[in-house]
């Protein structure tokens, strides 16, 4: 039984050290392309590429990921280049550890995008850190605004949620799909509503 124990935990570091090669091979093709199709080539290869990527390509160019992160896959980048505030790389980006991340989801990093440890994000979520209507008449009533985003440790967002400029929520507040939350919550605040409105505020037992 020991002898068991033992080759199934080498088989797992062997599976481990094969997986950080393929990774680190793989990325150093990425950072080939580039130099010759830049930052561009990279945001779109993230709407396709496998989870087992995701982490350590956000890493390379210049996201803060944390360990543990489970990533669905299928996600939208918009801002990284093209922007005013475009840093042409994914350094507005931070994510904590042992956080899901789940299928489809957008992300806007005209500003900061902070995830705290143990976070949770539903399918097809947008964060959305800035709003510009350009050159279009409403512009003159609503100017340009760009403010970080920021969700608290152990906090859940149902899918489908829309999280808008400036919010700020506090550790373990719960989320229910399809909200559209427009102003920050506390924490233990349990949230629906389009806008979004605080529901109660969680108890613990």
């Amino acid at each position: 039984m020991h002898n068991s124990g033992l080759i199934k935990s080498f088989i797992q570091s062997l599976k481990n050290i094969f997986k950080n090669i393929i990774i680190q091979v793989y990325l150093v093709f990425l950072n080939i392309f580039k130099v010759f199709l830049g930052i561009s080539f990279i945001v779109n290869l993230l709407e396709t590429v496998r989870p087992l990527f995701i982490g350590a390509i956000l890493s390379r160019f210049g996201a803060t990921i944390g360990d543990k992160i489970n990533f669905k896959g299928r996600y939208s980048f918009d801002n990284v280049f093209g922007d005013q505030d475009s840093k042409n790389d994914f350094s507005n980006l931070s994510i904590g550890n042992r956080c899901v991340i789940g299928k489809g989801v957008f992300f806007d990093l005209t500003n900061k995008i902070i995830l705290e440890n143990e976070v949770g994000i539903g399918a097809n979520s947008m964060l959305m850190t800035h709003i510009d209507l350009s050159e279009m008449p409403m512009s003159k009533l609503y100017p340009r605004k760009s403010e970080p985003i920021r969700i608290g440790e152990g906090t859940f967002l149902g899918a489908h949620v829309v999280v808008i400029h400036g919010v700020t929520l506090g550790k373990c507040c719960v989320v229910a799909a399809g909200s559209v939350i427009t102003q920050s919550f506390p924490e233990y605040s349990l949230i629906a509503g389009v806008p979004a409105r605080l529901v109660r505020k969680i108890e613990l037992k």
